[in-house]
């Protein structure tokens, strides 16, 4: 298909409904938390996390919204630019995106994070992308997903 930005941008804010993203928070969140425990044992503290933070834990699980500036905040502002809002500053956005490389990416006594390839097909990967090097940047992705729904409609 032959993409333009407009189309890119229409397109993307049909597949990024309210659902893909809530969803997208939950399956980060669930990773993040398996490797703080995981952290937690190699720490030799598997009952760091006190009962109140546990229940703020599972409160934000369910919600899927943390007040503050920390990783599902950054995750919310890369879809909303998927989705096609201006950015408000460079700056800003390469520091959500730090935050999300960081937080997913970079293991302890790496100065930078390694990102697998299969991140860029997640749908936080593809807003990433967006965010980081425009909208041009996930037309191959548009593609397959065209393409993909002509199949199932066949």
């Amino acid at each position: 298909m032959s993409w333009t930005k407009d189309k890119a941008y229409e397109k993307l804010q049909e597949i990024y409904t309210d659902k893909v993203m809530q969803d997208e928070k939950r399956r980060i969140f669930q990773q993040v938390y398996n490797h703080l425990h995981e952290h937690l044992d190699d720490l030799a503290v598997k009952s760091g996390l006190k009962e109140d933070s546990l229940k703020q834990l599972k409160f934000f699980k369910e919600y899927t919204f943390m007040p503050g500036d920390n990783l599902f905040q950054s995750m919310r502002y890369v879809f909303l630019l998927a989705r096609g809002e201006r950015e408000r500053e460079p700056q800003e956005t390469s520091q959500h995106l730090s935050r999300i490389y960081r937080a997913l990416f970079q293991p302890a006594g790496l100065k930078n994070p390694y990102i697998p390839e299969s991140f860029w097909k997640t749908p936080l990967g593809v807003a990433c992308s967006v965010a980081e090097d425009g909208v041009e940047s996930v037309y191959p992705v548009l593609d397959e997903v065209v393409e993909a729904e002509a199949f199932e409609s066949n």
